[in-house]
C-alpha cells in the first residue's frame, strides 16, 4: 500500500470518486468496510447497538449488522440520503429501530456509524437527540471518526477504525489524537491502484461561479515572462483564462510584446524594459496597488541572463504573500525553497537537478508546509511531491504533449487554479490532471498534428469530463434532521 497522508474529509471524497472511476465498486468498498468494523468488535461485550447515520457512514453499519449475529440497529433518519448506503439498509433483513423506539436491553457496546469524517461542527437534530437517548455508559467503536469528534459533543470511542488514512478533524493543532478518537485502526478497503494520483475526482476541487460575483471576484493572475521569446507567456495566459479566472495580465519586455499574438483574453501589463526583463518595480506596484492579482506566473520565455535572474529574486522577496508558480528560467532564480514563497516549482529533470540535485531533496525542502508547497517534475510522468507525504503521478494523455509550449500551458493552468482560490497542493493535482485529459482529448479531435495552441480550449472543456460543473452538488447540512 502507498504511503497516505493525513486527509482532508473532502480529500477522501475525491479520492473516492477517483477510486469509482477506476471501477470500484463501492458497495464493495462498503463490505470491506464492515468488515474491518467487524474485526475491531471481536470480544465486544453485549447487547451491540449500531447506530446508522443518514449517508455512507450509516450504510457501513447496516452491512455490518448483516454480519454479526447479534445485534441492533438504531437508525437515525427514515431513509439514507445516498444510493449507496440505501442499498446497505435495503439489505438489511432485521429490524430497524428509532429513537423513539430504542432496543429494550441496554447497549455495552455501540457502534458509532452517525457521521463519518465529512462532518463538521457539533450535532444537531436527530443525530444529536439519538446520541442524548443512549442509556448507561457503554463502549463506543467509531467508523471512520466519533460522531461531534472535535466539537466538544462527542461520543469517546476506545477504538475508532479508519479507512485509508487519517483524517485532519480528527487531530489537533499540534498533531496528536484527539482524545476522543481512543485507539486509532487505519485499514484499507480496497482502492484501486492509480486512486492517489491525480484523476477525476480531482474536479471537486473546482470552485463554481457564482450568480453574484462581478468581474474579478473568479481570480487576477499575472504572467511575468519573455524577452527572448514571446510565445511562451501568451501560451500561459491563455492556459490560465481557460481556468475560468476573470483576468489575465501578461507581463513582457516590450519587443516581445510587439512580436507576440496578442488573443483578446489577454491583457498586456506593460512594463519598462524593451528587450529582457531587468526591472520589476511596475510589476510589484501591480501586484501590490488596487485589488492587486491572486496569483503569478513567472518564468515561460524569460531567458537566463543574469539581470533577468537578479530582477526576479526582488519579485520574489517584493511579494511574499502572493501565491505563485515558478517555471523553466525563473527556478535559476532559486537556491533551495524560498523562506516566504507558497507556490508551486515545476522543473523538468534537467532544471531539477541544476537546481537541487536529486529528486529525494524535494521532501525535506517542501516538509511542514501542509498544503503550501509543492513541486511537479514535469516528463512522460509528472511527478507531485508535496508536504507529510502527499505525492500523486500523472499519467497517460497524449504522447504529443511532450512538444513544445506544454510546459507553459501548465505553469499558466496551475496559475488560474491558484489564482482561483485552490491551494498549491489542489491545484497541482487538479492541473496535472487537466493537462493530461485536455492532450487526449485534443488527440482525439486533431491528431497527431495538434500543436501547442490547439490544447487551451481543450483545459476549458476537461473542466465538464465529470459532474461536477453540469451536475453541482446540493449544499446539505449533515447534522440536520
Amino acid at each position: 500500500m502507498r504511503p497516505r497522508w493525513v486527509m482532508t474529509p473532502e480529500e477522501v471524497a475525491i479520492l473516492d470518486a477517483n477510486a469509482e472511476a477506476l471501477g470500484a465498486n463501492m458497495d464493495e468498498l462498503m463490505i470491506t468496510s464492515a468488515e474491518h468494523l467487524a474485526n475491531a468488535l471481536e470480544g465486544a461485550s453485549k447487547p451491540i447497538w449500531i447506530l446508522c447515520g443518514p449517508g455512507n457512514n450509516g450504510g457501513d453499519g447496516f452491512r455490518l449488522a448483516q454480519m454479526l449475529d447479534d445485534c441492533y440497529v438504531i437508525a437515525s433518519h427514515e431513509k439514507q440520503k445516498t444510493m449507496l448506503s440505501q442499498r446497505a439498509r435495503d439489505d438489511w433483513n432485521g429490524l430497524v429501530h428509532a429513537v423513539d423506539n430504542l432496543p429494550e436491553n441496554s447497549p455495552a457496546t455501540i457502534v458509532d456509524c452517525l457521521l463519518g469524517a465529512g462532518s463538521y461542527g457539533q450535532p444537531r437534530g436527530e443525530i444529536l437527540r439519538l446520541m442524548e437517548s443512549i442509556p448507561g455508559r457503554p463502549l463506543v467503536l467509531a467508523c471512520d471518526m466519533p460522531t461531534g469528534c472535535g466539537s466538544g459533543v462527542a461520543f469517546n470511542a476506545f477504538r475508532t477504525v479508519t479507512f485509508e488514512a487519517p483524517k485532519t478533524n480528527m487531530i489537533d493543532s499540534n498533531g496528536r489524537l484527539l482524545p476522543e478518537v481512543g485507539d486509532l485502526f487505519v485499514v484499507p478497503v480496497g482502492w484501486p491502484e492509480g486512486t492517489l494520483d491525480p484523476g477525476p475526482g480531482d474536479l471537486l476541487r473546482y470552485p463554481h461561479p457564482q450568480p453574484n460575483q462581478i468581474k474579478g471576484d473568479r481570480g487576477r493572475v499575472l504572467i511575468v515572462g519573455g524577452g527572448p521569446y514571446h510565445g511562451a507567456p501568451i501560451l500561459a495566459g491563455m492556459a490560465a483564462a481557460r481556468m475560468g479566472v476573470d483576468l489575465v495580465h501578461v507581463a513582457m519586455p516590450n519587443n516581445a510584446a510587439l512580436k507576440a499574438k496578442w488573443p483578446s483574453e489577454l491583457i498586456h501589463e506593460k512594463i519598462s524594459d524593451d528587450d529582457i526583463l531587468t526591472d520589476v518595480s511596475t510589476i510589484v506596484t501591480r501586484c501590490l496597488t488596487g485589488r492587486g492579482v491572486n496569483a503569478i506566473v513567472i518564468g515561460p520565455g524569460l531567458g537566463t541572463d543574469p539581470s533577468t535572474i537578479e530582477s526576479v529574486k526582488l519579485l520574489l522577496q517584493s511579494t511574499p504573500n502572493i501565491p505563485k508558480v515558478i517555471d523553466a528560467d525563473a527556478i535559476k532564480a532559486l537556491n533551495g525553497w524560498p523562506d516566504d514563497l507558497i507556490g508551486i516549482i515545476t522543473p523538468h529533470q534537467k532544471e531539477l537537478e541544476n537546481w537541487i540535485g536529486d529528486i529525494e531533496n524535494v521532501p525535506e525542502l517542501v516538509s511542514n508546509s501542509g498544503e503550501n508547497r509543492v513541486v511537479i517534475r514535469t516528463g512522460p510522468e509528472d511527478i507531485i511531491i508535496g508536504s507529510a507525504g502527499r505525492g500523486g503521478i500523472g499519467k497517460g494523455g497524449n504522447p504529443r504533449m511532450s512538444m513544445g509550449g506544454t510546459g507553459d500551458l501548465l505553469a499558466g493552468c496551475l496559475g488560474g487554479l491558484l489564482a482561483l482560490g485552490l491551494s498549491p497542493w489542489g491545484a497541482s493535482r487538479l492541473g496535472v490532471y487537466l493537462m493530461r485529459k485536455s492532450g487526449e482529448m485534443a488527440g482525439n479531435e486533431i491528431g497527431p498534428g495538434l500543436v501547442a495552441e490547439d490544447i487551451p480550449q481543450f483545459l476549458s472543456r476537461s473542466l465538464i469530463t465529470g459532474p461536477v460543473l453540469l451536475h453541482p452538488p446540493k449544499a446539505e447540512d449533515p447534522f440536520s434532521s
